[in-house]
């Protein structure tokens, strides 16, 4: 028990710093929080891009049916294909009628609207790499019977931008998190060397009393993890605060439906062996060369 009542003495040594390491570690949990849950709302919204995209394929004219069930089959088998549809000419004329003006169509008699079957192919939600868009359409334009791939892919050109932006986003995460950790990392080690220093004659006698090099640590390895679980448990807290904010406002006064998600047991329980794994991180290289 006095080891322990030692390590939270520490805290009390140089409280204004005690207080500026466990912002700083609470601010970085904030933001790893944000982060995570930006980048899995970014996987989310590049899964519906990716059920979106779809390729339209208008077919010649004097296609048959029988043909036209092996040219399904046929696509349908290939991994990058979700499904086949088929669209009859009525239905391409009434979608095309759709994105019309509406009195334009009114004045134009039924027939004059352009309308040709063909079918609708769409991805597998992995299916999002530019090159396999790019070979699923030469594969459909070099079918006997097609008449015109319809291209760039529907959807394919906000797919493969948000792509390259979920892969940005990725790495800006990474680089963030360990920039932030590694900062902290130091407000640990000052604030533990500050109470070696406060303590150093006490440690010299405890020394000439026999004292181990472990005995003498332990206080500091306490103080470090309580640093470092105070600070990442609050951080997460605030984290989950904010996310939960964001998306009240965002439903109530923007009537957004897409909401940020969040684990708060999840990132609480990670919040205690992620705190002390920084605190030991930290108390390991304060004492490192004054308690050897």
């Amino acid at each position: 028990m006095r080891l322990v009542g030692q390590g939270f003495k520490g805290l009390v040594v140089a409280p204004w710093q005690t207080l500026a390491c466990v912002v700083s570690l609470g601010v970085a949990a904030c933001l790893i929080v944000l982060s995570a849950s930006a980048g899995s709302l970014t996987m989310s919204m590049l899964g519906r891009a990716s059920r979106a995209a779809r390729i339209l394929v208008y077919l010649k004219d004097d296609v048959e049916s029988e043909r036209i069930r092996e040219m399904i089959g046929d696509i349908s088998r290939r991994p990058d294909v979700a499904s086949v549809e088929y669209i009859s000419r009525e239905e391409d004329r009434t979608q095309n009628a759709d994105i019309l003006p509406e009195g334009l169509v009114d004045a134009l008699p039924r027939e004059a609207i352009p309308g040709q079957h063909g079918l609708i192919v769409i991805f597998r939600d992995d299916a999002g790499r530019t090159s396999e868009l790019d070979g699923l359409s030469s594969f459909l334009e070099a079918i006997e019977g097609v008449d015109i791939v319809a291209g760039p892919p529907v959807g394919s050109a906000a797919l493969r931008s948000l792509a390259g932006a979920v892969g940005f986003v990725r790495v800006t995460m990474a680089v963030m998190a360990a920039v932030l950790l590694f900062g902290t990392l130091f407000f640990v080690v000052g604030t533990l060397t500050r109470t070696m220093e406060s303590r150093r004659e006490e440690m010299a006698i405890l020394r000439l009393f026999g004292a181990t090099g472990a005995y003498l640590k332990a206080p500091l390895y306490i103080q470090a993890c309580v640093q470092g679980v105070a600070g990442l448990s609050g951080g997460v807290l605030m984290g989950l605060a904010i996310i939960s904010s964001t998306n009240a406002y965002l439903l109530s006064e923007l009537s957004v439906g897409t909401a940020l998600p969040s684990w708060p047991a999840m990132s609480l329980a990670a919040a205690i062996p992620g705190g002390i794994a920084v605190g030991l991180a930290g108390a390991i290289i304060a004492s490192s060369r004054r308690l050897p």
